[in-house]
């Protein structure tokens, strides 16, 4: 069993970019790398005054409110180790980087995305494809894939139904490929394999109660803050240096969506997502 930990970062009035992230750890990875982010938070609240609820990554690193008593540096070097930690044992990421421009004009060009104006779905159902599509392609997978996400009691129901429902809209994210008669041709899926590596109930989980959460938190804020500078002038000297170096760590291990057929729900996200994100 795998387990999927989701957050997001960015909203319209921040900014043009709205960052989905998830971490996969398995079953067994989950016995001992909680511990370890617990530790590196342990360690901090240690040396620090602060309130492990406000660890929020954009106000950390920034050093706002109760933060801003810690070195730069050592908010630097913190984020990096965390980010080092999340893909050190086989940790891997799904998620899209969108721009709200690009969405608003994808989302009005007639493409019959099955979740209207909603950003927020569009980004977590495009995750969920992607973990279907690394998980179903593992020779011998057993199990499901449990998501598990920061509490959002407004959008988790929205997503629990549409797991379960399994829009044939998305398939072209996630069909598989296989030889018939000497030919390679796509798949069609149907309502039995729509989804059928995820739990169609997400879990909700205040991000404070688990670490897990907040480095999803954390890898969601990265992503974000690497696309803002794409286009944007730098708070601190070094600052794009300095993002582009997690960047590093993190992108290898990210999943992409590789080979798809040609289809409306790829030409949407193609659309959709922030021009620097490769998807």
């Amino acid at each position: 069993m795998k387990f999927i930990y989701m957050d997001e970062s960015g909203s319209q009035d921040q900014g043009d970019v709205f960052v989905t992230c998830r971490l996969m750890v398995n079953a067994y990875e989950l016995r001992t790398s909680p511990a370890e982010f617990d530790q590196k938070l342990a360690a901090l609240f240690a040396r620090h005054s602060g309130i492990r609820s406000d660890l929020k990554t954009s106000r950390f690193v920034n050093g706002r409110g109760a933060w801003r008593h810690i070195d730069a540096q050592e908010r630097k070097d913190f984020l990096s180790e965390i980010c080092s930690l999340a893909v050190a044992n086989g940790g891997k990421i799904f998620g899209i980087g969108i721009s709200f421009d690009a969405f608003s004009a994808a989302a009005a060009a007639g493409h019959n995305q099955p979740f209207g104006n909603s950003y927020w779905m569009a980004g977590a159902m495009f995750a969920s494809c992607l973990v279907q599509k690394k998980v179903q392609g593992i020779r011998n997978s057993k199990g499901l894939t449990v998501v598990i996400m920061d509490d959002n009691k407004a959008e988790m129901p929205a997503l629990s139904d549409a797991l379960y429902q399994g829009d044939p809209w998305f398939d072209g994210l996630y069909q598989i490929q296989r030889r018939r008669r000497g030919n390679t041709v796509w798949i069609d899926r149907n309502e039995r394999d729509r989804f059928d590596h995820i739990i169609n109930t997400a879990f909700a989980i205040k991000s404070d109660h688990s670490s897990l959460v907040q480095v999803a938190d954390a890898l969601s804020y990265v992503y974000r803050r690497y696309l803002e500078l794409t286009s944007e002038e730098e708070a601190w000297a070094g600052e794009q240096d300095y993002y582009a170096s997690l960047i590093e760590i993190l992108e290898p291990n990210r999943e992409k969506i590789g080979r798809t057929p040609n289809s409306v729900c790829v030409d949407f996200y193609d659309q959709a997502k922030h021009p620097e994100w490769r998807l």
